[in-house]
């Protein structure tokens, strides 16, 4: 199950943390992070499947990601969750407009919770919880409702305060969704582990994005086989441009 921690004002040199694993199925065809060609601006990795993607951020320092939330009855969508991502990254709206416009288009997605940064405020919308403005703090969601209390929330909570007070917090934040249970029955493991190891689906990237006060902003991606086993890592570090 996939896991997105967000610090928001909480680290003394960066203003926004994030880090972030991604689960899914190993045989989904996917691109690791790059810059996409059509949107030279946004840094993503890529769903081969559907076309869209789980995290994102572009140079004026908008930022987007998703994850599903479980449904005990899911239904066919018309539209990948990962399009959310792509089309408020790439576009103008502000977080609360976008937000509220994902409101009023959920009915053609899957069960999702969507954050969004527009450089000024951090937003939460979902087709299955009520849409909020975030304030500072810590602020973690897995594949559960908002609210929703699962173990590795409360624990990747509790480490992210840990790895807040780093100096240098982007290693601790790495070892923070490494954290993983393998021994644990399978429904267990999604719940508890940060990092979810299985031949057929698990944790395929972890990601950590750091935004200082200056507006320097460092993305890195690592990514993993079905062994869990490192497999790629990449790096990107850029300026926001305010200008545009």
């Amino acid at each position: 199950m996939c896991l997105i921690v967000v610090a928001l004002d909480v680290a003394p040199r960066y203003p926004l943390l994030i880090a972030a694993n991604r689960d899914e199925q190993h045989a989904r065809p996917t691109e690791v992070a790059a810059w996409w060609s059509e949107q030279p601006h946004m840094l993503a990795g890529r769903d081969l499947q559907a076309g869209g993607t789980w995290l994102a951020v572009d140079r004026r320092g908008r930022i987007a990601a998703v994850t599903n939330i479980r449904d005990p009855q899911p239904r066919a969508a018309a539209t990948s969750r990962g399009a959310l991502v792509a089309d408020y990254v790439s576009g103008h709206e502000s977080a609360e407009r976008y937000a509220a416009h994902a409101v009023r288009a959920g009915a053609g997605f899957g069960a999702f919770n969507l954050l969004l940064f527009d450089g000024n405020e951090l937003h939460y919308t979902s087709n299955r919880a009520a849409a909020t403005r975030l304030g500072a703090g810590l602020h973690v969601f897995s594949n559960a409702p908002r609210k929703v209390e699962w173990p590795k929330i409360t624990s990747a909570r509790a480490g992210a305060e840990r790895a807040a007070t780093h100096e240098a917090p982007l290693e601790p934040l790495f070892e923070l969704l490494a954290e993983r249970y393998a021994t644990s029955p399978p429904e267990q493991r999604y719940r508890t582990a940060h990092f979810v190891v299985g031949p057929t689906y698990g944790t395929r990237c972890s990601t950590v994005l750091l935004v200082d006060a200056s507006g320097q902003v460092t993305f890195a991606e690592r990514t993993f086989d079905a062994h869990g086993r490192p497999s790629g890592e990449m790096r990107e570090s850029f300026r926001v441009d305010r200008a545009h």
